[in-house]
């Protein structure tokens, strides 16, 4: 074995150093050859015919050649050596066929990569964190009222780490917004309160100081806490002496201990950006209850780590198990009706399950790109192979094998395709910034997207494969060459055979049937992104703004100066009072944070469960209900339709009975032929257990508001007065006809005149909002469109090809015909016959495609079905004129020939 590498490496050598090599064979040729000719000379010859002699003693110098570098080369490492070199000529004297060659695969493998680059950080990278997939979410289901994800009461918590046997660490997750100040100026920041636990499930550890940890356990809030490196950048200029300092938080005062790393980031939902300060609690003192309450779900979730050995369908298992134990256990707290469950999923899986159906459907679109293009490739093989017949038939003749023939021409598709994938990756690379920027900025993880070595190495494999899917099939056929009836076919003109006009057909047919497919599924998304605009929203955006304000929450609840309603009340009557004052002022409102539409409340906790007065817990079927707080003037800012009762007004406080005014889809769903009156009793804290005192008369019914976004479908809603309860978060719903820029600037100057301690935030106009819950479908609607375009460009230019070349060879033939008196007219009919033949076969083919590649795509579509007859009849008839167009300009061409100079071609 070791004496065979060596010989290997030997020859490897040798072919490194040829040209050396050469010399010495022409040396010792020649020595061989004097030392010949030296004896014939000494037997009496002459010079010259001891010259000869030694020439036919030696036995010919060429073949010793030969022999000697076969011996001393690797033969199949010297072909290819030479293919490329042939290759690289080749290319070099037709610069037109290379550029557009590797233009086209550049176009078609970056898409390939650009979308890969993103998948494989989004959904396939795993996160960063020790043994990731180990970790998993935990939510709570009421699967009896349809309610996902209704939050986690503290003891169900405390359930799930002892008595569950799934967890060997387990933690609370729950975004909150916070009042920062200490710093260089107060901010409203998104911080995350967790038990102790967090950071060593995740195994993640602080830059700079440390981060909390079971020491650090009490039973409310801890002093330490951890910040983000962007906010001790922002806040604190980097300062590495910033450990210790204090800072104050919702007016509670914290110690940072520790700085988390600039690549950290929350693995989970947030409310609306990422995290930037990590606190600590036990949940069980101030400001939370103590006892817990079971039935108080106020923590959104939990995060866990599975034990050693635990598959995530064990797990799931053991908390089935749990949840029967504890419905045994408290059955007041899980009545059966309410069918409550315990639900885990991938933390991985959990972040980016939104985001799947897009990239799978850009990635299948990105992948039917390539196909059309490598067909197309193909398709200009053929063509150029067309002007190579006698070329190659020579080369067979003299004794080329196929073999040979066909590996030379595969090594000129690859050496073609290497070329575009090597401008597309130096293209990703290049403009790296530019091109995320056109992406959706709630892509999760899309700050991890980088075209590294994985990335580029995929290029690599896509120009190899590319090269070779495209090349193969026109080599075989190309190398498939009788030299008789080549050289006789291609003799004259170098006019393609029959055999290579069909094989084009075939070509031209599959990128017809390609392209089918991706206009319809542009088409189908044109079709939705067109519904979802016309939707009515339920609000007129025009002229309205939005400001969020963050009242401070402070661990002590006496300290809370907004912990009842009636300094709530007072609060937003004054920010009212004082906005009229504003310049362009025309109306506005108060409500809670859940009031916004377009705002992520998926984990604000804004679902209740409910049930009507009379119904036993045993009896009643669960329903739930989002639930948002209004002042009375919201509708009529929003100028959401009143449709029955009344609206709220500034008699509706916490001195009066409690009120609600529900949507239509509230209606529709559970009191479909009720009129307003009737009372309903609300679950407080979002749990089972009925309080028989906190019922609430609807008074009112209005049209639906689309809080979700505007192709996202509408959940029952219920509406309470804002002046009967607490709130946390407030927004201000301003219409006026001023700028953004001044109404951010008067409203943040109103209430920090009325309360400096409180953070105004988030101003954006409704219309901005509106445009921008509609981010993710227009991104995907472009990059379809674009894709689309360039399908359906690459599918006329095929079918242009194939007409020129088949017009260019029945030119005598059409000449004849016009000679004989035949119309202009019956000619061109008669040239457009093969280019709509092959248009109908793509066309059906593609649609057979299209019907089911629809279907997927269905998660993507709003108010269209997947066989939208308009989209199915419609892309068929513009793909037909465009192919039409293509076949008409040669054929038309072919009519303007003279008949003579037809004659003579």
């Amino acid at each position: 074995m070791m004496r065979h590498w060596r010989r290997f490496f030997a020859k490897l050598g040798s072919l490194l150093r040829r040209g050396r090599a050469e010399r010495e064979l022409d040396r010792e040729i020649a020595s061989h050859l004097a030392l010949l000719e030296d004896e014939f000379q000494r037997r009496g010859m002459s010079p010259a015919d001891a010259r000869l002699a030694a020439l036919r003693a030696y036995g010919g110098v060429e073949q010793a050649r030969e022999l000697h570098r076969e011996e001393r080369s690797i033969l199949w490492l010297e072909q290819s050596l030479q293919d490329i070199r042939f290759a690289v000529r080749s290319l070099l004297k037709n610069p037109g066929f290379a550029s557009v060659a590797v233009l086209t695969l550049a176009l078609g493998i970056g898409a390939n990569v650009a979308i890969f680059g993103v998948v494989h950080a989004v959904l396939l990278r795993p996160l960063p964190f020790q043994q990731p997939e180990r970790l998993v979410r935990v939510f709570d289901d009421v699967n009896g009222a349809g309610a996902k994800d209704i939050g986690m009461s503290v003891p169900e918590l405390e359930d799930l780490r002892d008595r569950s046997g799934v967890f060997s660490r387990i933690s609370a997750i729950f975004p909150v917004s916070a009042a920062l100040s200490g710093g260089d100026h107060a901010e409203r920041v998104e911080m995350l309160g967790t038990t102790v636990d967090y950071f060593q499930l995740l195994g993640a550890k602080a830059a700079l100081g440390r981060v909390y940890g079971t020491a650090d356990r009490m039973p409310g809030f801890t002093d330490g806490v951890v910040i983000s490196d962007g906010l001790w950048q922002r806040q604190f200029g980097g300062d590495p002496r910033v450990l210790g300092r204090r800072i104050r938080v919702d007016e509670d005062g914290y110690t940072i201990i520790g700085v988390m790393p600039p690549g950290f980031r929350h693995p989970g939902q947030t409310l609306s950006a990422d995290v930037e300060l990590w606190a600590a609690a036990g949940f069980t003192a101030d400001p939370f209850l103590s006892p817990p309450v079971r039935a108080r779900r106020f923590l959104p979730g939990a995060m866990g780590r599975l034990r050693p050995g635990l598959t995530v369908q064990q797990a799931q298992q053991r908390l089935d198990a749990l949840v029967a134990q504890l419905g045994r256990t408290y059955p007041t707290e899980y009545p059966a009706p309410a069918k409550w469950a315990l639900r885990i999923e991938e933390v991985q899986s959990d972040l980016t399950g939104g985001i799947r159906p897009m990239l799978a459907v850009l990635s299948a679109a990105v992948g039917f790109v390539l196909l059309i293009v490598v067909v197309n490739m193909a398709s200009l093989l053929v063509a150029r192979s067309s002007a190579r017949v006698r070329e190659l038939a020579i080369r067979r003749a003299l004794g080329a094998s196929r073999a040979r023939l066909v590996r030379q021409l595969l090594t000129e598709s690859v050496l073609v395709s290497l070329a575009g994938g090597l401008a597309a990756g130096a293209v990703l690379v290049l403009a790296r910034g530019p091109l995320l920027a056109l992406m959706p900025a709630d892509i999760p993880r899309l700050n991890e997207v980088h075209f590294d070595a994985p990335v580029l190495a995929l290029a690599f494999l896509l120009s190899i494969a590319s090269g070779i899917l495209f090349g193969l099939t026109p080599a075989l056929y190309a190398s498939r060459s009788d030299p008789g009836r080549d050289l006789k076919e291609g003799g004259r003109s170098g006019s393609p055979s029959r055999r290579q006009n069909r094989l084009r057909g075939v070509l031209v047919t599959a990128e017809v049937a390609l392209s089918v497919v991706l206009l319809i599924g542009a088409g189908l998304l044109v079709h939705s992104f067109w519904d979802a605009l016309r939707v009515n929203p339920g609000f007129d955006p025009r002229d309205l703004t939005v400001a969020r304000i963050w009242i401070p929450q402070p661990n002590n609840p006496k300290a809370n100066r907004y912990i009842t309603a009636a300094p709530v009340a007072a609060l937003s009557r004054e920010i009212l009072r004082q906005a009229k004052t504003l310049p362009g002022f025309e109306d506005a409102a108060m409500g809670g944070t859940d009031s916004v539409p377009f705002v992520n409340n998926s984990i604000s906790g804004s679902r209740i469960t409910f049930s009507w007065p009379g119904e036993s817990d045993s009896g009643q079927k669960q329903q739930s209900a989002e639930v948002a707080a209004v002042s009375p003037e919201f509708f009529r800012v929003l100028r959401t339709p009143l449709l029955r009762g009344r609206a709220f007004t500034d008699d509706d406080t916490d001195k009066t009975r409690r009120v609600a005014i529900v949507n239509e889809s509230f209606v529709k769903k559970y009191l479909p032929r009720r009129d307003p009156g009737l009372r309903m009793r609300l679950d407080r804290f979002l749990g089972f257990r009925r309080d028989p005192t906190f019922e609430i008369e609807i008074v009112g019914v209005v049209g639906d508001i689309r809080d979700h976004g505007m192709d996202a479908p509408v959940s029952p809603r219920i509406y309470l007065p804002l002046y009967q309860g607490a709130a946390a978060e407030m927004a201000v719903f301003l219409r006026s006809a001023s700028g953004n820029v001044a109404m951010t600037q008067a409203l943040a100057g109103i209430v920090h005149g009325i309360d400096a301690d409180l953070p105004v935030y988030g101003v954006r106009t409704m219309q901005e909002m509106t445009s921008a819950s509609m981010t993710r479908r227009r991104f995907v609607l472009f990059l379809m469109a674009v894709f689309a375009a360039l399908a359906l460009f690459l599918a006329a230019i095929g079918i242009y090809g194939v007409m020129a070349y088949t017009v260019a060879q029945r030119a005598q033939e059409f000449g004849v015909r016009m000679a004989l008196g035949a119309q202009p007219r019956d000619v061109v009919l008669l040239a457009l016959r093969p280019g709509v033949l092959l248009t109908l076969g793509g066309v059906g083919a593609g649609l057979v495609i299209a019907s089911g590649v629809a279907r997927l795509m269905t998660s993507l579509l709003f108010g269209v079905s997947p066989s939208d007859l308009p989209t199915f009849l419609g892309v068929p008839v513009v793909l037909a004129a465009v192919a039409l167009l293509a076949c008409w300009i040669p054929a038309r061409r072919a009519t303007r020939i003279p008949p003579m100079t037809a004659l003579r071609s």
